[in-house]
C-alpha cells in the first residue's frame, strides 16, 4: 500500500484536515456543535506519497526533510482541557491514510474505539474557545496539563539509540535515493523519539457538527544528521559504533527525561513556541548518545565500502533558542571501526533547536593500531573501564595445552585490543613458571616482559595503554609432603617475584597505591597485577607486594568478595564481583556416570551468571558513588560431556572438553547482551576464549565481542575525576552539510 506523507518536519507540515489557519471569521454555521458532541479529526497531506513501509525520514529537499507515516500503528495523543470528556481530557488517535488519494485520510479513529473520544465542552469566552495540543508519538505521553495558555508534555530521549533497520540506496524494494548520488547505507532511526507537537484553538460556536479540527505539526526535538564517508585508501571498513558527545559549554544534557511547554502567544498572533527543559537527576552524566552499527536483521556489523556513505540520525533534547545562540554546545563525534582506532571529529557551530542539523564527516581511513585506551579521557577511573580479556591466556597448541583456549600468543592478543590476561603459575624449585596443564612454558617474568614490551611500543608511539594480569595457582607440589606448605611457598615466591619486577622499570609493574580514585592516567603504560589465593593458610606468611588480592573458593559468589591492595589483610579497598565458571555441563549431550565427571555449573546457570554480572554493573553505576567495585565476567571455558567410543576409559567413557561449542554460544550471548545495553556502566574485565581477530576469532565472533567491549568505553560517559581536556575549534558546520576536514589526531 502506498504511504501518504502526513508529516513534513521543519519546513513542511501535517494538517489534520480542515482549514490551514484558525481564522473562522465569516464562516457559515448552520448546525453548531453542542456540548457533549464528539470532536472529529481528519487529515490532508502536505507532501507526495512514499513507498516506504514504516514511519521514516524521506529524501532531503530544498525546503526540508519530509517524514512519511505508515498505514497503521502510528498514533497521536490529543489533549484539550476545555473538553467535557474524558475526565483526563486526553485521547489517543490512529491516523490512517486513504489509499489512492494523497489529500485525504481514510480514517482518524480512536485507539480504543469503545471509549468516548474528546467531546465538546462549554469552552471559554464568547465563542466557547477550545485549545488542542497534539503530540506524536502518543506512547511517549506520560501526562499533560495546561496552565496560562501553556500545554506541558513529558518525554524521554535514550542514550542508546538503536537503529530500527538498515537499508541501502538504489534498491528497488526501498526506492531510496543516495546522498550526493552515492550508494548510501541509511540507519533508519526509531521514530518513537521523533517527537512532534501541534496546537490549535477553535471556538466551539464557529464549528458545525462534524467539522474536523485543524492541527499543524512541528518538530519538538533537535536532530543531528550524520553522514560518514567510506574509505579512499582501502576497499572497505567495518563500523561498530558512532557516538555523539557534548563537550565543554554549559548545557551538555542531551538525553534523559525532559519537559516541554507548548506556549501560545497572548496577543492573538497565533504564534506557538516550545520550551524544553531537562528533568530528573541533572547531576547524572547525560552528555552522550550512542548509535550501534550492528545490523540485527543480518547479524553482522555494517561494512562501508570505498565510495559509499553511511547516514544515521541522533535525537537530542533541544536547547531553547537563546541558549543555542549565546551558550552553544560543542560536539564530538566518534566513529569506531573493527580492529582500528576510533576516528574522532570535534565540531564547532551551534545546532539549531527543533531542526535537522547535518554534518558530513571525512572519509574513513584504513590501517592503524588499536590504541583504544589512548582515545579515552585519561581522567576516567579504572574501575569504570571495560577490558577485553583472554581466558587462560597461555593455554595454546604451541604451548602443548591439552585443552586449548587461545590460538595466538599474548603479543598478538594485545595487538587485537585485548588488555587483560589470565596466567596459571607453577612453582618449580624457587622459580615461578607460566604453565599449560602441568608443563612449564616459560618463566613468569617472561610473560610480564612480553606485555611490558607491547606497552613500551605504545609509549614510543605516543600512546597510553595499560594491561591487567590475573595470576592463579597451578598445582604440581613436587616433593612437598604438605599441600599447605607448597601453597604458602607459591604465594611467597609470587610476592617476591612481583616485588623484584616492580623495582625494574622494564617490567612496567604498577607500583603506586591502587584505590577507587585511581585513573587511567595513573596507570598509563603500566601493568596492574592481581592474585587469586586459595585459603587463609596460603597467605599465613603474607608480606606486601603491589597486587590486588582475593580468595578463590568457588566460581560465583553472590554479592562478590572483598579485595585488597598490597596485602591480603586489613581494610579492603574494593569489592570483587565476579563469575568465572569454566567447566559447564552440556545436558543436551550424554551425561557422565554419577561421580565420574563434575562441572561447576550448567549452561543455563552460566548464562544466568553472565547476565547478572552485566546487570549488576549497571546497578553499581547507579548506587556505588565510591565506584569501588571491580567486575569480572568470564565468558570462556568449555562444555563437559561424555562419549562412548569403544575404548577403555576410566568409568567406561571418554570425557570431552568442548571449548569451541561454548565459545560460539557465550560470545554470541555477550554480543547480544551488550548491543542491547542502554544504560551507563563499565563492564570491568570480560574474558573469552580465542581472544583474537584472526580466522578463528572471526569464526567464533571473538572479534565482535572484543570490539563491543571496547565500544562500551565510548558508548557511555564513564565517571571520571575532574573534567575533559580543553575543547578545540575545528572547521565544521552543521546546517549546510559543511565538510569536516580531516580526522582529529
Amino acid at each position: 500500500m502506498k504511504q501518504k506523507s502526513l508529516l513534513g518536519l521543519f519546513a513542511t507540515a501535517l494538517l489534520l484536515w480542515g482549514c490551514a489557519d484558525d481564522d473562522f471569521t465569516g464562516k457559515v454555521v448552520d448546525n453548531p456543535a453542542q456540548s457533549g458532541d464528539e470532536i472529529i479529526f481528519g487529515s490532508t497531506l502536505a507532501n507526495n506519497a512514499s513507498e516506504d513501509l514504516k514511519t521514516t525520514y524521506g529524501s532531503r529537499t530544498e525546503t526540508g526533510v519530509p517524514v512519511y507515516w505508515r498505514t497503521e500503528g502510528d498514533t497521536v495523543a490529543i489533549f484539550c482541557l476545555q473538553a467535557s470528556q474524558p475526565s483526563n481530557h486526553l485521547v489517543r488517535y490512529i491516523v490512517k491514510p486513504q489509499e489512492g488519494d494523497q489529500t485525504a485520510s481514510a480514517s482518524v479513529t480512536k485507539v480504543n474505539t469503545e471509549e468516548a473520544g474528546l467531546q465538546w465542552g462549554e469552552g471559554e469566552g464568547p465563542s466557547g474557545e477550545h485549545r488542542f495540543y497534539a503530540f506524536y508519538p502518543s506512547s511517549a505521553v506520560k501526562g499533560t496539563t495546561e496552565e496560562d495558555y501553556t500545554g506541558q508534555i513529558t518525554a524521554n530521549i535514550p542514550v542508546n539509540q538503536m537503529v530500527s533497520r538498515w537499508r541501502r540506496s538504489n534498491n528497488s524494494s526501498d526506492n531510496v535515493e543516495g546522498i550526493d548520488g552515492k550508494v548510501t547505507i541509511f540507519g533508519e532511526p526509531n521514530m518513537q523519539y521523533a517527537y512532534m507537537y501541534a496546537h490549535s484553538k477553535v471556538g466551539k460556536d464557529t464549528m458545525n457538527i462534524g467539522d474536523p479540527i485543524s492541527l499543524e505539526f512541528k518538530n519538538l526535538v533537535t536532530v543531528l544528521d550524520i553522514t560518514v564517508q567510506g574509505p579512499e585508501d582501502v576497499e572497505s571498513i567495518t563500523l561498530s559504533n558512532i557516538n555523539i558527545t557534548a563537550t565543554g559549554g554549559e548545557n551538555n544534557i542531551l538525553t534523559g527525561d525532559f519537559v516541554c511547554n507548548i506556549r501560545e502567544a497572548k496577543d492573538n498572533s497565533n504564534e506557538v513556541t516550545a520550551d524544553c527543559t531537562p528533568t530528573g537527576n541533572l547531576q547524572a552524566i547525560r552528555n552522550r548518545i550512542s548509535i550501534s552499527c550492528y545490523d540485527r536483521d543480518n547479524d553482522k556489523f555494517i561494512e562501508l565500502k570505498k565510495g559509499e556513505m553511511l547516514n544515521v540520525k541522533a535525537y537530542i533534547i533541544p536547547d531553547n533558542l537563546s541558549n543555542a545562540v549565546n551558550k552553544p554546545r560543542h560536539f564530538e563525534i566518534t566513529v569506531s571501526t573493527m580492529n582500528g582506532a576510533p576516528k574522532v571529529k570535534k565540531l564547532t557551530g551551534s545546532l539549531t533547536p527543533f531542526k535537522v542539523n547535518r554534518v558530513l564527516l571525512p572519509p574513513l581511513q584504513g590501517g592503524g593500531s588499536n590504541y583504544w585506551m589512548d582515545d579515552l579521557d585519561p581522567n576516567i577511573y579504572i574501575t569504570e573501564l571495560s577490558w577485553p580479556g583472554s581466558k587462560m591466556s597461555m593455554l595454546t597448541s604451541a604451548n602443548q595445552a591439552s585443552t586449548v583456549y587461545q590460538s595466538t600468543d599474548i603479543s598478538k592478543q594485545f595487538d587485537d585490543g585485548v588488555r587483560a590476561f589470565i596466567v596459571h603459575a607453577k612453582l618449580s624449585g624457587s622459580t615461578l613458571y607460566a604453565s599449560a596443564d602441568n608443563n612449564s612454558v616459560m618463566e613468569l617474568t617472561k610473560v610480564f616482559e612480553d606485555i611490558a614490551n607491547k606497552l613500551t611500543e605504545c609509549e614510543k608511539a605516543g600512546k597510553r595503554e595499560s594491561a591487567f594480569v590475573l595470576v592463579t595457582y597451578s598445582g604440581n607440589k613436587e616433593w612437598y609432603e604438605d599441600e599447605d606448605d607448597h601453597q604458602r611457598d607459591w604465594f611467597g615466591t609470587l610476592q617476591s617475584t612481583i616485588n623484584s619486577m616492580a623495582k625494574d622499570q622494564q617490567y612496567r609493574i604498577f607500583n603506586g597505591t591502587l584505590s577507587s580514585e585511581t585513573t587511567l592516567a595513573d596507570v598509563a603504560n603500566k601493568i596492574i597485577v592481581k592474585c587469586n589465593y586459595n585459603s587463609d593458610a596460603m597467605i599465613s606468611n603474607a608480606g606486601t607486594a603491589p597486587m590486588l588480592y582475593t580468595i578463590w573458593t568457588q566460581p560465583y559468589v553472590e554479592g562478590g568478595l572483598p579485595m585488597w591492595w598490597s596485602t591480603p589483610s586489613g581494610a579492603n579497598s574494593f569489592t570483587w564481583l565476579y563469575q568465572e565458571v569454566t567447566s559447564v555441563l552440556d545436558e543436551s549431550r550424554n551425561a557422565c556416570s554419577a561421580g565420574s565427571f563434575s562441572c561447576e555449573a550448567s549452561r543455563n546457570q552460566k548464562e544466568t551468571y553472565i547476565k547478572e554480572i552485566f546487570q549488576k554493573s549497571v546497578d553499581a553505576y547507579k548506587n556505588d558513588d565510591a565506584h569501588s567495585t571491580w567486575f569480572m565476567n568470564d565468558l570462556g571455558g568449555y562444555y563437559g560431556y561424555c562419549t562412548n567410543d569403544g575404548l577403555l576409559h576410566w568409568g567406561g567413557h571418554n570425557e570431552v572438553h568442548d571449548v569451541a561449542g561454548l565459545t560460539t554460544d557465550m560470545n554470541k550471548l555477550g554480543v547480544e547482551q551488550l548491543q542491547e545495553r542502554t544504560e551507563n556502566a563499565g563492564l570491568g574485565l570480560v574474558f573469552m576464549n580465542f581472544a583474537n581477530r584472526n580466522a578463528d576469532g572471526q569464526q567464533y565472533r571473538s572479534d565482535w565481542l572484543i570490539q563491543t567491549i571496547i565500544d562500551n568505553n565510548f558508548k557511555f560517559e564513564l565517571r571520571k575525576k575532574g573534567g575533559s581536556s580543553e575543547y578545540q575549534n575545528y572547521n565544521a558546520s552543521y546546517s549546510d552539510m559543511g565538510n569536516a576536514i580531516g580526522w582529529d589526531e
